[in-house]
């Protein structure tokens, strides 16, 4: 290991946790089926050593980006009771009825022109790119090193027709669908995140549409996009969205709906963080005009996205659909490091396990490997759910209540779970099995969650430790109990941080010298220092002789 470390460069644009807005401005999409959004990365030169400038890496977070309605499960990785459709619910896919109409007029206008249509599996593609966008799926397909199989319709819609088709979902006045959204609240409410009576329907209607320019929807493999004007926002925006094209007819980004949870939230977020670096790549060629329009609309749509977001939206529900869009960035760049687009293609076609998504130092190593484990609902409980937790909703789950570096310890050690939810006496419970990869590793998460359970109303929580598995319990405590801990994407900047140091020390360093130096970084500096804005004592003698230290101790 060199005696000179390179820092990780910070993303064009203020993030959250350096005064800037904490919402992608105008955005690019999620893809369905899970709900979610990319952060749009776009602004200034990255410059180098962020520690001497912005010591925090700054991530912007993005609203969820829901197509309409999409009968799926919730975003992982997430703690039960995220609000998404249930199955079976009537959160159906629509569009309204005036935009099949103008659908309709669309297709005898093409099929009036003499436009031919490429018939794959009974579905019509257009044989052309829209003209409008033409220019920019040829720069996508170069920078991503992939060809596109054929071109896909972009529909241009009135922000009324946009908001529609983002907001369009089940009767939340229908009683099966109010009651979803109440065992929403109550699985948030047990584990810490939401305190009261949360109007999870309306948060959501917000997540799906706040700050959003376009998504692509593998369903149908087309793309929406609000607005007509090709601004070159909406042409970056266009970019990553063209991007998610290529990845579905290569990787088959549909079939998230049917992979576990742990690997479908990898996978969302691998194919985000892929689409945000081919994004970043269009901005860096914009021409300087281009660039300070597109510096500004982001700047005002991110403005008026992030006040709407903190006043109707809990902080946790933009969090966790934020997380892997958070993550999925520092998983690529890692991936990209060491293998380049062949390794994130190997990855999008064959996702790693959550773990490598919170710490992608795990990437292709035995820590992967989780232990199997199950768990399920109490005799004569009524189950609701069930499925994986994973690193990434421990980490937030502890982080809320305890200092974030003792909650990245007791998460670092993660090897498997499974969770149940039920309704158990009335009251809506979580329990979850947690194996750790070691002894010491299941000693570390049980004293943690002593101290969570400490926190909890008294009477609602529980942990037990048996043979080397963690039984956990939470049951909701009710509307009136204050029981939120301080949830908010902020927490992430811990795990956020190492990644990014880890990612950039690749370039002069081993992997195990690049790990050790991170690691170093989150052990010897306090959390309130890491995240200094000022950078005030990682920039001081005392900082910069432990960075010293560390570079010489992990060089040998």
């Amino acid at each position: 290991m060199g005696e000179d470390v390179p820092w990780p460069a910070p993303p064009r644009e203020p993030g959250p946790w350096n005064g800037g807005p904490p919402v992608a401005p105008p955005g690019n999409t999620p893809l369905p089926p899970l709900p979610g959004a990319s952060g749009t990365m776009g602004g200034t030169p990255a410059t180098p050593n962020p520690w001497n400038q912005n010591p925090v890496p700054s991530v912007h977070i993005p609203p969820d980006r829901r197509p309409p309605g999409s009968p799926v499960p919730g975003p992982p990785p997430q703690p039960p009771g995220a609000p998404v459709p249930a199955a079976g619910s009537t959160l159906k896919p629509r569009a309204p009825i005036a935009l099949r109409a103008v659908a309709v007029i669309i297709v005898l206008a093409m099929v009036a022109a003499g436009v031919l249509l490429v018939l794959k599996g009974g579905r019509q593609y257009p044989s052309e790119w829209d003209p409008k966008v033409k220019d920019i799926a040829e720069w996508v397909a170069e920078a991503r090193e992939l060809d596109y199989e054929h071109p896909v319709k972009v529909n241009f819609l009135t922000d009324a027709e946009y908001t529609e088709h983002a907001t369009a979902g089940g009767d939340v006045t229908d009683p099966a669908t109010a009651a979803y959204y109440d065992d929403q609240a109550a699985q948030l409410r047990a584990l810490g995140f939401i305190s009261g009576k949360v109007d999870l329907a309306s948060a959501n209607d917000t997540l799906s549409d706040s700050g959003t320019l376009a998504y692509y929807d593998p369903d149908v493999e087309q793309v929406f996009v609000r607005g007509t004007d090709m601004t070159p926002a909406l042409r970056v925006t266009l970019a990553h969205e063209l991007t998610h094209v290529l990845q579905d007819q290569h990787f088959d980004l549909q079939r998230m709906g049917e992979l576990p949870s742990g690997e479908a939230s990898v996978l969302r977020a691998l194919a985000e963080g892929d689409a945000s670096r081919i994004e970043d790549t269009y901005v860096d060629q914009l021409s300087d005009d281009d660039r300070a329009a597109y510096e500004e609309e982001s700047q005002a749509s991110g403005e008026d996205a992030s006040d709407e977001l903190d006043e109707k939206v809990p902080p946790i529900l933009t969090t966790l659909f934020a997380s892997p869009y958070i993550l999925g960035p520092q998983l690529i760049d890692v991936l990209d490091q060491t293998g380049g687009s062949k390794a994130i293609d190997r990855a999008l076609q064959d996702p790693p396990s959550e773990e490598a998504l919170f710490d992608p130092r795990t990437y292709g190593t035995e820590a992967l490997a989780a232990q199997p484990t199950t768990v399920a609902a109490p005799a004569g409980a009524e189950p609701i759910d069930d499925g994986e937790f994973g690193p990434t909703t421990w980490y937030l789950m502890l982080a809320a209540r305890m200092d974030p570096k003792v909650a990245l310890d007791a998460t670092d050690g993660w090897g498997g779970d499974a969770y149940a939810v039920y309704r158990k006496d009335d009251a809506v419970c979580v329990s979850i099995s947690y194996r750790g990869d070691t002894e010491e590793d299941v000693a570390e998460m049980s004293a943690a969650l002593k101290t969570w359970v400490a926190a909890s109303p008294k009477g609602s929580a529980s942990a037990t430790e048996e043979d080397g598995t963690i039984a956990f319990e939470s049951c909701d405590p009710g509307e009136d109990a204050a029981s939120a801990g301080d949830v908010s994407p902020d927490l992430l900047a811990i795990p956020v941080t190492r990644t990014q140091v880890y990612s950039s020390s690749l370039e002069n360093a081993t992997e195990d010298q690049a790990s050790c130096f991170a690691q170093g970084v989150i052990d010897r500096f306090t959390t309130a220092q890491l995240t200094d804005p000022t950078g005030a004592f990682v920039n001081s003698e005392p900082g910069q002789a432990i960075l010293n230290e560390l570079r010489q101790g992990c060089a040998g």
